[in-house]
Order: structure tokens, then sequence, then C-alpha cells
């Protein structure tokens, strides 16, 4: 779940240097005003998703069944902050 997050959390960090819209797959199916933004937006939401597992991996050093419940509670929580984070940005 470490390498998972840490992948996601690169990938942001690319995103959000860069804020190349061609780095997100499928923007051809969305009409995008300003893709700079909307690249910084993305990013920051990717960075709150990344939590879930990182949060999980550290609860499952010290026990497997604790480490699936963060992972299981923190998810959702983290999706519905991105959601709230991509809004509030403008997007």
């Amino acid at each position: 779940m470490f390498c998972f997050s840490a992948a996601l959390l690169l990938y942001a960090g690319l995103l959000a240097l860069t804020r190349d819209i061609d780095l997100i797959p499928r923007t051809d199916a969305v009409k995008i005003d300003d893709k700079r933004a909307y690249a910084a937006a993305f990013a920051k939401v990717l960075v709150v998703v990344a939590l879930a597992p990182m949060s999980g991996g550290f609860y499952g050093l010290f026990n497997v069944g604790l480490g699936a419940a963060s992972l299981l509670v923190s998810f959702p929580v983290c999706i519905w902050i991105g959601v709230w984070v991509f809004k509030r940005s403008g997007q």
C-alpha cells in the first residue's frame, strides 16, 4: 500500500509541476475551460486520495485487520474530501 500511495504522490507531483493536461487520461471526454487550473486541481485530489492507502499501510504494519479497516474507512472519507477540494477549486 505504501508503494501504491507513493506512485500516486509521484504522479500528483509530476502533474502539479508540469500542469500538463495530457497526463490525465480521457480529458477529451469533457470540456475544460482552464486546462492548467484543472491539472492543478486534479493533482490536489490525487494527493488527498493517496492518503487512504498510506494510512492503511501504516496501520497494517501493526495489525493487518486494523490496516484493512483503516483502508475501508479512510478511502471513502478521502474521496469525499477530494471531491470537496475539487469543487472548491472552481472546476
